[in-house]
């Protein structure tokens, strides 16, 4: 039965994130705590922790394990990010480019697959999910907290976006050194 654990917790974030947006936009506001999607947002962000943890830990990591989790986390960050643009949390500009990055990446490392290429996860690609998750949850919360007049939520958000760029690039650089 531990076998399937690792996938299930990926299979939880698929199911939960358009439920996540449905949440968000069914509060529509443009500020102020949305407690519910919040919570399952922090129990989604976890099970990405534990589902790669666990895999490890019992040695029961998969290709298809590995898909999964790499689909949940793009689709969980995808409607996620949908959401914060239509009720005006999150610029749109901001939500295009970090979904564009994703399917970029997305298609490189498919692409270097296709060739037998591996392209495996960057570190700075592990500090960019935790930076778009702490990003989720910032904007969920809506701190009032601002540094030098910006909320703490819009610079955690740049800092992903930052840093979905700088690994994405490190994926490319990684695609053309590989042989």
């Amino acid at each position: 039965m531990k076998k399937y654990i690792p996938d299930l917790l990926a299979w939880f974030r698929i199911f939960s994130s358009p439920v996540i947006l449905f949440l968000i936009l069914q509060d529509g506001s443009q500020n102020g705590l949305m407690l519910t999607p919040a919570i399952l947002a922090f129990i989604a962000v976890w099970t990405d922790f534990f589902d790669g943890k666990l895999a490890r830990k019992w040695d029961v990591s998969t290709k298809t394990g590995a898909f999964l989790d790499t689909i949940a986390d793009k689709l969980f960050v995808t409607c996620i990010f949908i959401g914060f643009t239509y009720i005006d949390r999150v610029n749109i500009w901001i939500t295009v480019l970090l979904i564009s990055r994703e399917f970029i990446v997305t298609g490189l490392r498919g692409l270097a697959g296709n060739e037998g290429k591996l392209i495996p996860p960057s570190p700075l690609g592990k500090i960019k999910a935790s930076l778009q998750f702490w990003a989720i949850g910032f904007v969920l919360m809506d701190f009032p907290v601002d540094i030098m007049g910006v909320s703490l939520d819009t610079v955690v958000v740049y800092l992903a976006l930052l840093f979905s760029y700088i690994s994405g690039y490190q994926y490319f650089a990684a695609y053309n050194s590989a042989e």
